[in-house]
């Protein structure tokens, strides 16, 4: 399968959208990441969740938090608003995940040489990282 650049974009901008419509105008919090793109993980302890980015480990009260950080950690932000209500953030996930995955799967389908595969991937990345900082809270002030 031929990876369409316009399917992984649609893709990018679904999770931008997602993350600047439906997220940024709660009421949220921000949590710090890796700040580079990682392959997180998550962990059950007796405290609760956990995602590993390399060294970093974050702690989150339940599974959909830590589902919901992965996925951005993963995408290499160095910090991520959250809305307070989780029931929010449980709604939205399906979406994002759904988005983030048929992204990375298409990236990976290419049938591009493995070098240029991998320079496209990280163009991809890059250019849904500058989407994200593009609708950050602060564009909310006049």
């Amino acid at each position: 399968m031929t990876e369409k650049p316009n399917d992984t974009d649609r893709r990018i901008g679904q999770i931008a959208r997602i993350y600047c419509t439906q997220v940024l105008p709660l009421r949220t919090r921000s949590v710090p990441l890796l700040g580079r793109k990682c392959r997180a993980r998550i962990f059950f302890s007796f405290l609760g969740y956990e995602v590993k980015m390399g060294r970093k480990r974050v702690t989150c009260p339940d599974n959909v938090t830590a589902r919901y950080l992965k996925i951005f950690a993963e995408l290499g932000l160095k910090e991520v608003e959250i809305p307070y209500d989780p029931t929010r953030t449980a709604a939205l996930l399906p979406v994002l995940e759904r988005a983030y995955e048929e992204m990375n799967r298409l990236l990976d389908e290419s049938e591009l040489a493995r070098p240029k595969r991998l320079a496209a991937a990280r163009a991809a990345y890059r250019r849904l990282r500058r989407r994200l900082a593009d609708c950050g809270p602060e564009d909310d002030l006049d």
